[in-house]
């Protein structure tokens, strides 16, 4: 075969062995118009690749697009990570329409220094069952978490099943507790024969020693041995949420309860009102989230309407909106939390804070529950 015959083959080959590889490879179809083009550049290219064909080593093929289908090159490897960073947020979006359980996770250890227990929770959202025979379970932990070290050293732990009353203990255990912070001083508890912290009122109790743990992205993922379990008769109803947003556990469990009005009752303090209201203003800004406060908290109201001694103001509500979105705007910490917003706005607790705006009579008039009146006291800024 003469050298043009031959090269006039192999230019052929190529051509339909690409062909073939686009039309029956679905990922390569999206691609077949730009890459065609290509498959018919200058003579040159084929007798560059023919003469590589009959190599007896050959060396790495060139940067051609035929060829990238098969090895990427670094610019490949960028757009390949700004794809994962996609899949991610989509991962996010998809997981959103997953009920999640919200369970507490406990362990302890004796202190012989101090003569005292460490006592530690943390709130998980990622708890799952592994096994049944052997029983193991699963749960998450960001990386990091002293809570993670805690279990290290202790080799147990206690799951909890919260109760759907417990919404107080989802957003409490998700809290940082500081080094010389008892997290159970006011959580209703016993200790168990090993020291762990049971929190009492739970749906199910789950105690485990721990099997093995391993790091997977940003969190370390935690498999536990069920070495006892404990089941209310009565209670039935779980705590679950919804991811909305990147909020915080926390903050996820009482959006949740508030909007479907499972919040307790005695948990709809002025705090809980003000976390409601940063949390719509800090997702949807201060004009969106006027609707979701004022129909939430009519919702709510409504649902206990045999409990509320005064019904929804107007003019309160659309005061402290303003104070809270005030405040959000003067924050230098995108990435602030509730708790951390209050320490930084604690005049926002203060129960004279009303009346340093306005006269008694003036709020406590009818149309003022019906309509906002401006402060007659101090102009808001």
């Amino acid at each position: 075969m003469s050298s043009a015959a031959r090269r006039f083959f192999l230019q052929k080959t190529i051509t339909n062995n690409y062909i073939f590889n686009v039309y029956c490879n679905p990922l390569r179809q999206a691609n077949a118009t730009s890459l065609l083009t290509h498959s018919r550049l200058s003579q040159k290219l084929h007798l560059c690749i023919s003469l590589r064909a009959f190599s007896a080593s050959p060396p790495d093929p060139p940067d051609h697009p035929e060829i990238l289908l098969r090895r990427q090159p670094p610019q490949e490897h960028l757009r390949l990570r700004q794809a994962s960073n996609e899949t991610s947020e989509f991962f996010k979006s998809a997981m959103r329409k997953v009920p999640q359980q919200v369970v507490v996770v406990t362990t302890g250890v004796y202190q012989p220094e101090s003569r005292s227990w460490l006592k530690r929770g943390v709130t998980c959202s990622t708890f799952s069952s592994v096994s049944y025979h052997p029983p193991i379970i699963s749960f998450c932990l960001n990386q990091g978490s002293r809570m993670h070290e805690l279990i290290k050293t202790t080799g147990k732990f206690a799951v909890h099943i919260l109760a759907q009353d417990q919404v107080q203990h989802g957003i409490h255990f998700s809290r940082p507790a500081l080094e010389d912070q008892c997290q159970f001083f006011n959580v209703p508890h016993v200790q168990g024969e090993e020291g762990l912290p049971i929190i009492l009122g739970s749906l199910a109790v789950l105690l485990c020693d721990s099997h093995s743990y391993h790091g997977v992205g940003d969190h370390t993922v935690w498999y536990g041995n069920v070495s006892g379990v404990s089941v209310s008769e009565t209670l039935q109803e779980p705590l679950i949420y919804f991811i909305r947003k990147f909020r915080s556990v926390g903050d996820e469990i009482f959006l949740n309860a508030f909007e479907t009005a499972t919040l307790p009752f005695e948990d709809w303090t002025h705090e809980a009102h003000l976390r409601m209201a940063w949390n719509y203003i800090t997702e949807h800004g201060q004009e969106k989230a006027v609707p979701y406060i004022k129909l939430g908290i009519q919702k709510y109201n409504e649902k206990n309407r045999d409990k509320i001694k005064s019904g929804y103001h107007e003019t309160i509500t659309m005061f402290f909106i303003h104070l809270v979105s005030n405040a959000i705007v003067s924050s230098v910490n995108a990435k602030e939390t509730f708790d951390e917003f209050l320490v930084r706005n604690k005049h926002l607790m203060d129960k004279n804070l009303l009346f340093e705006y306005y006269k008694k009579e003036t709020l406590f008039q009818e149309d003022a529950k019906n309509r906002f009146i401006v402060p007659d006291k101090k102009a808001l800024e």
